[in-house]
């Protein structure tokens, strides 16, 4: 075999040369699949796999039909309000139980004829559906004396349906705020002496596997240290001068993500209070399942509702690192962690801190301090101030404020940019697993820096002073808005 110019290649240097083509094509498959699955919104992180329904399959256009499967046989009329078992057995309790304590108005013992009105109709209609009803509560009576043998046995059930139902049926905003001091507000709603665990081990395993079930991504156990626990106001109290509370032992420190593609269409798109509001039910939720345990509990909830600054405890869970940004950086999630926690003294085994590698990989990044609209991060090479004791880099918060003031959203939904363009913020798809993987086994960082260059080369950002209004800037967004955040794509507008 001979090539144009006569020269001629033997078996060996034709397999060579065919093995070196094969693997170029595949590297560059991988380079253009893995660049293509960077760019695909339909990979997110977090338990689902789809999170506008992907993970619904069943195609429902074979089976449609042109009228509903119920069948009308006769008149039709509306429902009425005493139909629905749950309206007409409240009359009933508020006869039997009125609310301001008068004697009752109507008894167990009394009939169908001694009812008002509308409830006399109805039963009168309904033969035999009173008696039911007189039965159930009979029985509900001799099922809550008999829930002592039970209780026991069914604790964790019990617990678990408690922290649902208190949303529902509590006062005002949930959770809500202590009131009074902590050694008072944190032991409120609790009815029973405390379960003895078979070991802080247990414990753990425990809490975090009812963390998941109320809404958590990630979940870690840290000590509480007295320098994380803010200083000069305490909720429930006001402004004064406290020591760490001592029943305050351990926080379960629970973190989930913002919606992804608003995420990235920060800042006039993004919000903090998606993640926020879902944070504020699972801390509630865990507040309640531990006081009906026996254990004190206080949720401490982002932006306003907490007394820990959430960073260090996250980073004292083994959650995680602080980036340059000042913002928690998991493996899983990346920036886009939000976090919230619930201090208890249920015994508990604490986690282990994590290093894989974000110091050195933020020396070297700066994207979000190049991006930054107010220039509130520091580029310096490594950090540069010591913040009460410890050094870090640390954010200018009163530049940050004024930018967060000044983008074209409501106050205060604010900018959230440096999140949106960490690197580590990538969703969860097999090139960026592949890329975070093998960084925190790289000790030289090669690897980072030629995923920093492909970042850098494959993804274009609008730069810090476009993210403003005009004149300053044009509303950018690091990327494009979901379908279902662009007004236009579903109202006239002028």
């Amino acid at each position: 075999m001979a090539d144009r110019s006569g020269k001629k290649f033997n078996r060996r240097d034709f397999i060579k040369y065919s093995g070196l083509a094969g693997a170029a094509l595949s590297l560059g498959g991988i380079a253009g699949a893995g660049y293509l699955s960077g760019r695909n919104k339909a990979t997110h992180t977090g338990w689902g796999r789809d999170a506008y329904g992907g993970n619904q399959y069943f195609n429902r256009a074979a089976f449609r039909v042109h009228r509903p499967t119920y069948q009308k046989v006769g008149p039709v009329r509306r429902i009425t309000y005493l139909e629905n078992i749950f309206n007409r057995n409240g009359e009933l309790y508020r006869l039997m139980f009125p609310r301001d304590g008068s004697s009752p108005q109507w008894t167990l013992k009394q009939g169908v004829s001694d009812l008002p009105g509308p409830l006399r109709d109805y039963y009168q209609s309904h033969p035999g559906s009173l008696q039911e009803f007189k039965k159930a509560f009979r029985r509900g009576q001799q099922q809550k004396k008999n829930w002592k043998k039970y209780k026991t046995r069914y604790l964790l059930a019990s617990a678990w349906s408690a922290a649902h139902e208190s949303p529902l049926h509590g006062k005002g905003a949930f959770p809500s705020e202590p009131e009074g001091p902590p050694e008072e507000s944190d032991f409120k709603g609790i009815t029973t002496e405390a379960y003895s665990l078979k070991s802080p081990g247990h414990g753990s395993r425990l809490i975090k596997k009812i963390a998941h079930t109320f809404g958590a991504t990630l979940v870690g156990i840290a000590p509480v240290r007295e320098q994380w626990v803010y200083q000069g106001y305490l909720r429930g109290v006001g402004k004064t001068q406290f020591n760490k509370p001592p029943h305050w032992k351990h926080a379960v420190v629970v973190a989930i993500p913002h919606e992804w593609d608003s995420l990235y269409a920060n800042p006039v798109y993004g919000t903090s209070y998606d993640a926020y509001s879902m944070l504020n039910f699972i801390a509630g939720k865990l507040e309640v399942f531990l006081k009906h345990l026996g254990y004190a509990a206080r949720p401490h909830v982002p932006p306003t509702d907490y007394d820990i600054a959430m960073p260090p405890l996250a980073i004292d869970a083994g959650l995680g690192e602080q980036g340059r940004h000042g913002i928690l950086i998991t493996p899983e999630l990346g920036a886009n962690t939000r976090l919230a926690a619930v201090t208890t003294n249920m015994p508990l085994e604490e986690d282990h801190p994590i290093d894989f590698g974000v110091a050195e990989f933020c020396r070297k990044c700066k994207i979000c301090a190049d991006q930054c609209p107010s220039g509130a991060i520091s580029s310096a090479e490594k950090p540069p101030d010591v913040i009460r004791g410890y050094r870090r880099w640390a954010i200018n918060q009163d530049k940050c404020f004024t930018i967060w003031n000044t983008v074209a959203t409501q106050h205060p939904r604010g900018c959230r940019v440096c999140l949106a363009v960490c690197p580590y913020s990538r969703k969860n798809n097999w090139v960026h697993r592949l890329a975070k993987d093998v960084d925190a086994y790289d000790p030289t960082g090669t690897f980072s820096s030629a995923m920093l260059t492909m970042q850098k080369s494959f993804f274009s950002y609008p730069g810090g002073a476009q993210y403003l209004p005009p004149p300053n800037g044009t509303n950018a967004v690091y990327q494009k808005p979901p379908q279902w955040l662009k007004t236009e794509e579903w109202f006239n507008l002028d």
